[in-house]
C-alpha cells in the first residue's frame, strides 16, 4: 500500500510568508523604513507627455526616409485627436524642410507638438490619451 504525503499547514503558512517577504512591501512600507520609495513607471506619464512622445515619435518616422510606416492611425496607438494633430503638424514641418531644411522641419515637430498637446489637454480635451505604442 503506498503512503500518501501531504503538506502540513505549517509549512505552507512559512511558505507563504517567505513568498511575502521576498517580494516586498510597496511605497508606505519603504517610507517607513526610512527608504525612498522607486519612482513611478513610464506608465504613469501625464496624458500631455504621452501625447507628446507619440506624436513627435511618428512624425519624425513620418518625415524619415520613405515616408515612415504605412500603418493607420490605431495601429499607431494614437487617438483620432492625436492623429489630427500629427497629419497638421507633418504638414507644417514637410513645408518647414522644403523652405528651410530637415533641422528647421526637426525643430517645427518639436515646439509644434509640445503647443499642441499642451492645448488638447489643457483644455479638458477627449480625456486620457491613447496609452499605446511606441512606450
Amino acid at each position: 500500500m503506498a503512503t500518501r504525503r501531504t503538506r502540513t499547514p505549517i509549512a505552507s503558512a512559512a511558505l507563504l510568508a517567505a513568498v511575502l517577504t521576498a517580494c516586498g512591501g510597496g511605497a508606505d512600507e519603504a517610507a517607513g523604513r526610512g527608504e525612498t520609495p522607486a519612482p513611478p513607471s513610464r506608465s504613469a506619464a501625464s496624458p500631455e507627455a504621452v501625447c507628446v512622445r507619440l506624436i513627435t515619435y511618428w512624425a519624425r518616422d513620418q518625415l524619415g526616409p520613405g515616408g515612415g510606416s504605412e500603418s493607420d492611425y490605431q495601429q499607431k496607438g494614437l487617438s483620432d485627436g492625436q492623429n489630427t494633430i500629427l497629419l497638421d503638424v507633418v504638414e507644417q514641418a514637410e513645408e518647414e524642410r522644403r523652405a528651410n531644411g530637415a533641422a528647421a522641419a526637426r525643430r517645427l515637430v518639436d515646439s509644434e507638438v509640445r503647443k499642441r498637446c499642451a492645448e488638447r489637454y489643457d483644455e479638458g480635451g477627449s480625456g486620457a490619451p491613447s496609452a499605446g505604442w511606441p512606450r
